[in-house]
């Protein structure tokens, strides 16, 4: 992008996702001189602009694709966790669902250790990224760098699926991340006006490139962080083969994503200095919760049914995705929101569960169960001291009896959404897992079906106990010019399908952080 042979600058920051995107705004904006380091490549494939085409993003070359230590809740099936592999990151590949969460996630979060991030903190982060197309309000940004709408020409399940919600007793929001609260209604994309995708890359970076401070290398990848005593003084980076020292006179910043930023600082000899040195690797800092604390949302695909018909073509700039619920799996309380139902306009099912229940046409929809408020835990562990070396990634999926449990009653709950009365007109039957599922072919389908959602979270966390990786500020306990900004620094994952816009939040945190 930019030919520059600068090997000292202000800032480096180690990757081009949402969070590194926003930061690389941000801080050369300030004047300073800052680099970023992407191992993806150019995020120019039409796959990209074209909302309605996200889906054949996953699994290809834009795709991490990086596999999961099987999870004997999922008997043990091969699963692969999709993560973003190009300028922008997963906000170049995702479903481009905006989602902040619930407003008590980041409550909790300053709670639990992280000061300063409640969601009276975080609120006006979020409304200077948002260009929200009803306009600005107590809880929506306008004018900012990412265009957020709602479906303009709903598929007919979008509307039949907000009434089946009504007749279940939910609440219907107009906005559902204003207030963040339990309920029904169409989602929110950031998908422009002009029916195209709103990427970080898109938002941020492009435009802050005009800048001669601002320096970008794709295709780049870091092999560790340089330290001088306890101070990161720069990376070491590698570009088809040659390996270049790249210096940060102030301060290196990770912003690899809840995978890549703890392997990096375990590479770098920041980690639980015991399994470190058992690869050989010298300890700098010894964190032992490095890597640990993993957790993801769990998306089961899928409850299938028949659409009446031929299902309408979807319009160019839809997602495919318009519609969500958010609920306790526990009707019986006014406990916690906890599990997702999400529309989604084509027939979804993992080939197992396929195998099991039948392949289901394509003319047919899927409401999806996500479960967003796990209580297992899972980890990111190095295999060698070679950078070339995937992670293992355990994610530990539906471990816990509970969570288990959430899933198996979020199953049922998307059956019962989808034989409402107001499914009537546009819906023929129920096809995975039947009208005549038993209790055990339901949990059959959970064990099938669930898969990660590609949301991982919680590796590098905020706190000041032993196991946190990060302090409020985002300073690595510990170590001089070195700050993690991804979603790896969240202590808990958001109640909402999807971390994006939190991923995006935390970058421009980081950024006045770094600048006051």
């Amino acid at each position: 992008m930019h030919d520059k042979q600068q090997i000292h600058y202000d800032y480096i920051v180690v990757g081009a996702g949402p969070a590194g995107s926003v930061l690389a705004d941000a801080l050369s904006a300030s004047g300073a001189t800052v680099i970023v380091v992407e191992s993806g490549g150019l995020d120019e494939a039409p796959t990209i602009a074209n909302p309605s085409l996200w889906f054949t993003n996953v699994g290809g070359p834009m795709d991490y694709n990086l596999p999961i230590t099987p999870s004997p809740r999922l008997n043990n099936r091969k699963l692969t966790m999709a993560l973003g592999h190009v300028l922008g990151g997963g906000s170049s590949i995702n479903a481009m669902v905006w989602t902040r969460g619930m407003q008590r996630d980041y409550d909790e979060w300053a709670k639990d250790g992280a000061k300063g991030w409640t969601f009276a903190d975080v609120l006006p982060v979020f409304k200077q990224l948002e260009d929200w197309e009803a306009g600005a309000n107590e809880w929506r940004g306008a004018g900012g760098p990412i265009h957020i709408r709602r479906p303009r020409d709903p598929h007919p399940t979008a509307p039949a699926f907000i009434e089946a919600a009504r007749q279940m007793g939910m609440p219907i929001l107009d906005d559902m991340n204003g207030p963040m609260r339990p309920g029904a209604g169409y989602i929110n994309m950031n998908i422009d006006a002009d029916g195209t995708r709103v990427s970080a890359a898109r938002a941020f970076l492009h435009p802050a490139l005009s800048r001669p401070n601002l320096t970008v290398l794709h295709g780049t990848d870091v092999i560790r962080l340089n330290f001088v005593g306890m101070r990161c003084v720069g990376v070491k980076a590698t570009t088809g083969g040659m390996i270049n020292d790249i210096a940060a006179d102030k301060e290196v910043i990770l912003a690899a994503g809840a995978i890549a930023s703890p392997k990096l600082l375990m590479l770098s000899g920041i980690g639980d200095a015991t399994a470190l040195r058992g690869l050989g690797i010298d300890v700098v800092q010894n964190l032992p919760g490095v890597g640990l604390n993993l957790q993801d949302h769990v998306l089961v695909s899928g409850v299938v049914f028949q659409y009446q018909g031929r299902m309408p073509d979807r319009p160019i700039d839809s997602n495919a995705v318009e519609a969500e619920a958010y609920l306790s799996a526990d009707a019986s309380s006014d406990a916690d929101i906890d599990t997702v139902l999400v529309l989604e306009q084509l027939p979804a099912l993992t080939p197992e569960a396929a195998a099991r229940f039948g392949t289901p046409p394509a003319d047919a929809f899927t409401i999806a169960p996500g479960l967003v408020q796990p209580t297992s835990r899972g980890s990111v562990r190095l295999v060698s001291d070679r950078f070339q070396d995937a992670a293992v990634i355990d994610g530990n999926y539906l471990a816990s009896e509970s969570d288990f449990a959430a899933i198996v009653r979020a199953i049922e709950a998307a059956r019962e959404l989808g034989n409402q009365r107001a499914f009537d007109s546009v819906r023929a039957r129920e096809l995975v897992p039947g009208p005549k599922a038993t209790a055990e072919g339901i949990r059959e389908l959970a064990r099938l079906g669930a898969a990660s959602f590609g949301h991982p979270v919680g590796t590098c966390r905020i706190g000041a106990d032993a196991l946190a990786v990060v302090d409020p500020e985002l300073r690595v306990h510990g170590i001089d010019g070195l700050r993690v900004a991804d979603a790896s620094v969240m202590p808990r994952i958001i109640r909402g399908p999807g971390t994006n816009a939190a991923s995006h939040m935390i970058g421009g945190r980081a950024a006045q952080l770094v600048l006051r």
